[in-house]
Parts: C-alpha cells; sequence; structure tokens
C-alpha cells in the first residue's frame, strides 16, 4: 500500500490593510474579507503536521503488519488496534481540517454581497472571479475528503481482514489493490485542490492590483 501523500498548499499570506473606516475602498474591503478567510483556516494549518506524521506512522505499521503470519496473531492484533486507532486519529484531524476549510463559505459569501454593492460592471466582474476561484477550492476539497474518508473505510477492513482467520490470502490481496487504486484517486483529487489553491491565490494577486490600479 503506498503512503498517502496528502499535503497541499494554504491560502498565502492576504493583504492586511489599516483598520476598517467609512468609505473605505473595495479593495480594503475584499482584502479584510480575504483575511478572514485566511484566519478560518488557522485549524486546517495547524493539523497537517500531526496529519502527516499520524499518516507515517500507519503506513510503517501496515508494513509490519504484512510481514507478520496469522501464527503470531497476538502481536498481528495489538498491531491491527494500534494501527486503527491511527486512522481514527487522522480521520479526526481530517474532520477538524474540514470544518476550517468549510467555515470560509460564510466569508466567501461576503464577496457576493460586495458585487452586489459595487455599482461599476467591470469591478463586479473582477470581484466575481475572485468569488470563483474561491468557491471552485471549496468543491476540490469536498472531493479530496469524500475520497479520502472512503480510502479511510477500506484501509479499516482490511486491517480486519488480517485479523481474520477466515479470510483467505486472494481476498486479502485485492482488498490491498483496491486501497492502492483509491489512494491514486485520493492523490489526484489533492493534486486538484492544490491548483485550485494556487489559482486562488493567482486571482487573489491580479484582483488586488486590478483594484489598486483602479483607485476604488
Amino acid at each position: 500500500m503506498m503512503k498517502i501523500n496528502k499535503f497541499v498548499l494554504i491560502l498565502s499570506s492576504i493583504l492586511l490593510l489599516a483598520g476598517c473606516n467609512f468609505g473605505e475602498s473595495t479593495e480594503e474591503k475584499l482584502s479584510n474579507i480575504l483575511t478572514e478567510i485566511y484566519d478560518q483556516e488557522a485549524d486546517y494549518r495547524d493539523v497537517q503536521k500531526e496529519l502527516a506524521e499520524t499518516e507515517s506512522k500507519e503506513q510503517a505499521n501496515f508494513q509490519k503488519m504484512m510481514e507478520l503470519t496469522k501464527d503470531q496473531k497476538e502481536e498481528l492484533t495489538t498491531m491491527v488496534e494500534d494501527t486503527a486507532t491511527l486512522l481514527e486519529t487522522r480521520l479526526t484531524l481530517v474532520e477538524k481540517e474540514a470544518a476550517s476549510i468549510n467555515a470560509t463559505t460564510e466569508d466567501i459569501k461576503k464577496i457576493n454581497t460586495l458585487i452586489s454593492e459595487t455599482k461599476e460592471a467591470s469591478e463586479k466582474e473582477t470581484l466575481k472571479k475572485m468569488e470563483t476561484s474561491l468557491e471552485e477550492r471549496i468543491t476540490a476539497y469536498e472531493e479530496v475528503t469524500t475520497n479520502y474518508n472512503e480510502l479511510a473505510d477500506l484501509q479499516q477492513n482490511l486491517y480486519n481482514m488480517l485479523i481474520d482467520e477466515s479470510a483467505d490470502i486472494t481476498v486479502i490481496q485485492a482488498q490491498v489493490q483496491d486501497v492502492n487504486m483509491h489512494n491514486e484517486v485520493v492523490k489526484k483529487s489533492v493534486e486538484k485542490f492544490n491548483e485550485a489553491t494556487a489559482r486562488v491565490n493567482e486571482v487573489k494577486e491580479e484582483v488586488l492590483t486590478s483594484l489598486q490600479k483602479d483607485g476604488k
């Protein structure tokens, strides 16, 4: 089973401006919203290291389990239990990560409000580009979590098979293959999310620069 490389890009530091005041520009309003989004993702950033470490420990355990035989049942059972605990830990971390990402949806809606308040068509179009890129990133992340949780279910079933005396070796091998195949699905969805995040950062720079030049 290949290691799950789930290291994802985070939003780069967002331009911080002076405190809010009456009559602030569209650029300042947008910057404040983007800063709120960045702050909402604090938990997402915080869990990345622990998540990576947990995945590495689980992978190391799996490699050891595959080297054991059913004659070493006691040792195998203990290791399966430990590995299952690691799986539960990383799913809890992913849940925390997801909550952090999903919390930004309310802030993204503020951009839509800003669009409705803006009178100039060119400015509306510019802001819409920012809103769209953020929404696409959320959608990409939802795909990651769906695939990741499906993979975790396959892995849990595999761990259980290893201590099931009635499980045939061919069935176990087939499950390993399923895990590996779905791992590739997860990796591709992570890559898609990375690309969506990079796009957000590109659009952010384009939009803020455009608004700044216009002096709006």
